[in-house]
């Protein structure tokens, strides 16, 4: 897991390091933060070889991506070769990234870097140890039912995979007992036995259930070491946040995924500090940016500063 980032010169960082980051993290902050940014900087670190998909992850991009999206990642104004990438994981030696608009290599760029990817105004450099992290953001929109049985099938082809499914949702909720396809008139659809006289239907299980079987049917799909899940709280209740968080915090221990995601939603923030308070081990960060002045900056905040934050009724959305 990624345990420490530092960017410099990124679209509107300037210097920002977070130290001390959890297996489940939390972005939070208004507007024009760097929410958004900050997972784009994470998927660069994860694996460069993102770069040329990197416009369609997070943004809505149309056009010259050329002028509207890669000319802004590097800071405006900022020198080439300032825009760096940096992150620790435990056991390995750093990884960093560097994107120029150069393909050449100048003297007092940092590290021992070598090429990894280019689009044509923008190249990015990696550290030569750098091994790429499987990565996949999980879509916030509302999955119809004929997209959600694809996602399930393909995430329950194998029996191992299967199993892990009912087992993960029987670990947020004791009453299922299974999660399969059945079909009428040959239209096939997700069912879950909860214990009633007959499977019901996905749809008829609750909005958390739902959203949980979307979101375990493309983890299990990909199995990514990174997840990304941006505006989480996007199309769900508050009453069923602890639910997904649970969810979440299960699949994220089991699978070895770390997490990040990010939300507007107090509610949600309290429904994921309430869920991981329970938990044997609290994996769960905050990561909050602000800005002071024309400068973002951010800080990672763990159990006891979440809790101090909430009765003191401290802003951190």
């Amino acid at each position: 897991m990624f345990q420490s980032l530092a960017i410099q010169h990124f679209r509107g960082f300037g210097k920002l390091a977070l130290e001390g980051i959890g297996r489940v993290n939390l972005v939070v902050g208004k507007n024009n933060t760097g929410k958004t940014s900050l997972l784009e900087a994470i998927t660069l670190l994860a694996d460069p070889g993102t770069l040329k998909s990197l416009p369609g992850l997070f943004r809505a991009n149309a056009g010259s991506v050329g002028e509207r999206f890669y000319r802004w990642l590097p800071r405006d104004g900022a020198i080439d070769g300032e825009t760096v990438l940096s992150a620790t994981v435990p056991g390995t030696d750093p990884r960093q990234v560097l994107l120029t608009r150069t393909q050449q290599i100048k003297p007092g760029w940092p590290g021992d870097l070598q090429h990894a990817e280019s689009t044509g105004t923008l190249h990015i450099w990696r550290s030569k140890n750098l091994d790429p992290l499987d990565l996949h953001a999980v879509s916030v929109q509302h999955q119809g039912p004929d997209a959600m049985v694809d996602a399930f099938a393909e995430a329950v082809r194998s029996p191992e995979d299967e199993a892990q499914m009912v087992s993960l949702l029987s670990a947020v909720d004791p009453r299922i007992r299974t999660v399969r396809l059945d079909a009428v008139k040959s239209k096939p659809f997700v069912v879950v036995d909860v214990g009633l006289s007959e499977r019901v239907p996905l749809s008829q299980a609750g909005q958390g259930i739902y959203r949980l079987v979307a979101i375990f049917s493309e983890l299990l799909g990909h199995k990514p070491k990174i997840c990304f899940i941006d505006e989480i709280e996007n199309g769900i209740h508050y009453s069923a946040l602890p639910k997904v968080w649970a969810g979440i915090a299960e699949v994220a221990a089991r699978l070895d995924i770390q997490v990040f995601a990010t939300t507007h939603s107090w509610e949600c923030l309290l429904a994921a500090h309430e869920v991981f308070a329970a938990r044997d081990t609290y994996d769960f960060r905050v990561l909050q940016l602000y800005r002071l002045g024309e400068t973002i900056s951010g800080r990672v905040l763990d159990q006891a500063h979440i809790e101090a934050a909430i009765a003191g009724e401290i802003e951190l959305r």
